[in-house]
């Protein structure tokens, strides 16, 4: 999958310009900082929360809280930083609050690439896409069982491929505290699926 990164466009009115617009009542400004970074904000909740409906509500809420708020940005990072953290903090709550469910690994709407787990065997097609069907719902399951922290920084770090510095950035934490917390999920995940595998071991060597 593509990774977010913080781009500075040359082109055009700067995300500052874009601001003062807004402040100064025209409206159009802030249309255009929507249109600019809706869906770089859509792909990045859409990796953390694994769901499109729960992914736009949260970009349509981040962009409004923004919107809210835009008196008070101070212009002391990125407005695209500013605007994913936002982001980030809407997905952390929806993360606390959601049920267990379990989440197929698919693209975002529109997009042309997701995450995948290719099985390196000589089975049928057919049969390996199930067997790396239960491979991702098996990785999903586990990464539920992390912290809304642990979700964010893994998902950021697997999904979107995001370096840990630029996460460190986004999220406001030092890169150490980042790598910490990558390490940890790491740890449960594979934790979460070692019966897994022992049992599809298990099941393929009866075979």
């Amino acid at each position: 999958m593509a990774s977010l990164r913080l781009i500075t466009r040359d082109d055009g009115p700067s995300d500052r310009d874009l601001i003062d617009q807004t402040l100064g009542g025209d409206q159009a400004g802030f249309a255009l900082l929507v249109s600019k970074y809706q869906r770089r904000i859509y792909r990045m909740a859409f990796a953390i929360v694994r769901n499109e409906a729960d992914a736009d509500s949260i970009t349509q809420d981040a962009f409004v809280t923004a919107y809210v708020n835009l008196a008070k940005f101070e212009g002391r990072s990125e407005f695209e930083t500013w605007l994913t953290r936002i982001a980030i903090n809407k997905c952390r709550d929806q993360l606390r609050g959601r049920k267990w469910k379990l989440i197929p690994i698919g693209p975002a709407a529109g997009d042309d690439e997701a995450p995948s787990l290719d099985v390196a065997d000589e089975r049928p097609n057919a049969e390996r896409e199930i067997i790396s069907a239960q491979i991702g719902q098996a990785i999903e399951r586990a990464v539920e069982s992390l912290s809304a922290q642990q979700k964010v920084i893994f998902r950021l770090r697997h999904f979107e491929e995001l370096p840990l510095e630029e996460i460190a950035t986004l999220l406001d934490l030092a890169p150490g505290t980042v790598r910490a917390h990558l390490f940890r999920a790491v740890h449960k995940v594979r934790k979460e699926l070692e019966p897994w595998a022992a049992a599809n071991a298990a099941a393929g060597e009866a075979e």
